[in-house]
């Protein structure tokens, strides 16, 4: 059975300047989102759970290559479960952050119509293992890419009529996801790479900056190490 990928993206790279969330983290964080403290420990469990179910979801693998067809990258980083795994966790964390601001809010209910019309939760998981997350997280995926749409619809991304306007759409977007960035004080641990709010991803490991455990640096987009 084919299963299509269950994922949201914003079409298109914004230019500028990439603006990074820099700063000491505590010994044994992985990132600090507002008053989440994602650690290392949580991190690594976290990847431990989806190692263990990724062989029960082959339609995990299907997805990706779907995915990839299309010119999206998934997972987020192939080489690093680390950093995959890490970057879903503070991209949920921050859209979060940017609908609350816009007074976006997703109800149970809706969650479940998204997931109905879908597939169900069997397409929902595979998913959501295909991002490199264990199945706990799927209706947290779910709720996300729900909030994306919705504040994607507010912003006039869905509804622009010419190429232009969407990208002045796009660059509003990218503005609240990077004050809401900064609002929640991101910090992400450099073994992992540092989070370019201007382009909305997580960052390459710059080569300078990585340790001998942190994981294999990325080769995923993303601004170029500053060495």
């Amino acid at each position: 059975m084919t299963r299509k990928p269950f994922t949201i993206t914003l079409g298109v790279v914004l230019a500028g300047a990439a603006l990074t969330a820099c700063g000491p983290l505590k010994t044994g964080a992985a990132a600090l989102v507002g008053n989440d403290r994602i650690t290392v420990a949580k991190l690594n469990a976290t990847v431990a759970e989806w190692s263990k179910e990724l062989p029960k979801y082959p339609a995990a693998q299907q997805i990706a290559q779907q995915a990839q067809a299309q010119g999206q990258q998934v997972p987020f980083d192939p080489s690093s479960p680390q950093r995959s795994a890490l970057y879903q966790l503070v991209d949920m964390r921050v859209w979060e952050e940017v609908a609350r601001n816009g007074g976006v809010r997703v109800s149970g209910g809706q969650v479940d119509a998204l997931i109905a019309r879908n597939g169900g939760m069997a397409t929902l998981d595979a998913n959501v293992v295909a991002q490199g997350l264990p199945v706990r997280y799927s209706r947290d995926y779910a709720k996300s890419v729900l909030l994306r749409q919705a504040v994607l619809q507010r912003y006039g991304v869905t509804t622009a009529t010419d190429q232009q306007s969407q990208q002045q759409a796009l660059q509003q977007v990218a503005g609240s996801y990077q004050r809401a960035g900064r609002r929640l004080k991101l910090d992400v641990n450099p073994r992992y790479g540092s989070f370019d709010f201007q382009h909305m991803t997580l960052g390459p490991v710059c080569p300078t900056l990585s340790k001998p455990d942190s994981g294999t640096p990325s080769a995923s987009g993303g601004t170029s190490c500053q060495v």
